[in-house]
Formats: C-alpha cells, sequence, structure tokens
C-alpha cells in the first residue's frame, strides 16, 4: 500500500472513529430508564406513597454526629436533625410553604427557586427524572468521576436549578450530582444502594459545603402512613409575614 493510500486510510479513520462514538452516546430517556430499572423501577417508587428515612448526619468540619429523620408523604415533607448541644434543626414543607428552623438563627421562610426545590423533592418518584419533573436534558461527554466511567447528563429542572448528574456507566446507577445553587456549585455524591422493601437508596450521602462535607447515612427506610399533623407549620413560621 503506498504512503497516499495509508494516510487517506488514517484520515478516513479519523472521521469514522468520533462518528462511531457519538453513535454510542445513549440518550437522557435511556439513562434515566437505566437508573432507575437498577433502582427497583418507577412504578415501586409511584407506590410508595409515604416514607420515612432515619439515620445519622455527619458535619465533619464541626465534628458533630447527629441523629435525623426525615419524612414525606403526600406533597409535604418534614426533616428533623437532633444536634447534641445545639437543639433540634428542622425543614419542612406544608405542600405550600417552605421553611427552616433552628435554635440559632429562628424560623424562616424559603424563597421561590429553594420552595420550587423542596417541592419537586417531595414527589416519590424525585431524583428518577420522571417526564414532566425537568425542562431539559442533554448528554455530555463520557466523563471519569470519582474514579468511574460515567454518562454526565445537564439537566434543568422544572424550577429553572441546573443541575449535571453522573451515572455510572457499569451499572447505571446515579452516584453523583453537580448542582448550580445561587452561592456557587454544589457536588452531591451518591454510594452504598441498599434495597428497602421493593426499592434502593443510595444510603451514604455526601453534601459538599464551603466549609466541608456533610455525610447523610441512612440505617431504616419504611413506608408506613404519616400522620398529616407533623406537616402543620409550626407556630414560629405562622406568624412570619
Amino acid at each position: 500500500m503506498s504512503r497516499t493510500a495509508i494516510r487517506r486510510a488514517i484520515m478516513t479513520a479519523a472521521l469514522v472513529v468520533p462518528t462511531a462514538l457519538f453513535a454510542q452516546k445513549p440518550t437522557a430517556q435511556a439513562l434515566f430508564d437505566k437508573h432507575a430499572a437498577a433502582v427497583g423501577g418507577m412504578a415501586a417508587f409511584r407506590a410508595t406513597m409515604a416514607r420515612t428515612e432515619v439515620g445519622t448526619a455527619e458535619i465533619t468540619f464541626a465534628s458533630i454526629s447527629a441523629g435525623y429523620e426525615r419524612k414525606v408523604g403526600g406533597g409535604r415533607m418534614l426533616m428533623t436533625i437532633d444536634v447534641p448541644g445545639f437543639g433540634q434543626v428542622q425543614q419542612g414543607f406544608d405542600g405550600t410553604i417552605a421553611w427552616a428552623m433552628d435554635p440559632q438563627s429562628g424560623a424562616s421562610k424559603m424563597d421561590a427557586g429553594m420552595t420550587a426545590d423542596v417541592l419537586s423533592s417531595t414527589s416519590p418518584t424525585a431524583g428518577l427524572w420522571e417526564s414532566g419533573s425537568y425542562t431539559s436534558a442533554e448528554v455530555l461527554d463520557a466523563a471519569d468521576f470519582e474514579g468511574a466511567k460515567t454518562w454526565p447528563v445537564k439537566i434543568v429542572s422544572r424550577s429553572g436549578r441546573t443541575r449535571t448528574v453522573y451515572y455510572d456507566q457499569a451499572t447505571g446507577l446515579k452516584i453523583g450530582e453537580v448542582i448550580q445553587q445561587p452561592s456557587g456549585e454544589q457536588k452531591n455524591l451518591y454510594s452504598a444502594y441498599k434495597r428497602f422493601g421493593a426499592i434502593s437508596v443510595a444510603t451514604k450521602v455526601t453534601q459538599g459545603t464551603p466549609n466541608g462535607d456533610i455525610i447523610l447515612s441512612t440505617t431504616a427506610v419504611t413506608f408506613d402512613a404519616i400522620d398529616a399533623a407533623i406537616f402543620v407549620l409550626p407556630a414560629a413560621v405562622k406568624s412570619l409575614p
């Protein structure tokens, strides 16, 4: 084969290979479906009308380990963290108002953007990106993330929040995401998936903050009905304008 023929063959290969790689890139829906299947299936999550998670919250930069409980049901949510020597830190949503309260700062209402995020998190299929839960989803080029080969998906949620979610190419599981917040990027890691009933959840969630990591470790998940009274706004929140 002449040098000219070899050169042409190399140039042709250079054009063909990127096309082949591009053709192998999955769609966002295919990645969402693979993750959903890996954690039990969309139908199993839709069936979890009420959910209680119990575990520990480790605030690494303050050397604090606290117990936490998160209850979600009927489009409402209450999360309570009992911090030794400080008291209860709470976040809640009664279906309309998202709020936070702690002994130092008192009670406050969340802004519209945060409220929209909390609302979406109360869906039984939150994080599975069911049709209608986002406005756009774009699969980016394959990337290494925390030591794993992943497919990143850039998602704009209905609240307008942009995030890049990383799906492990081998397992299909979501292993992390980078969320664009008004205060900057927030990096979350998901690991130690474990089955509770018909679904699997990441029992270790590492939330990056400017001060350091907060690690949520879930030890139990139950699906019993929740008394709606616990979602009622606290008096301190009701009194806010």
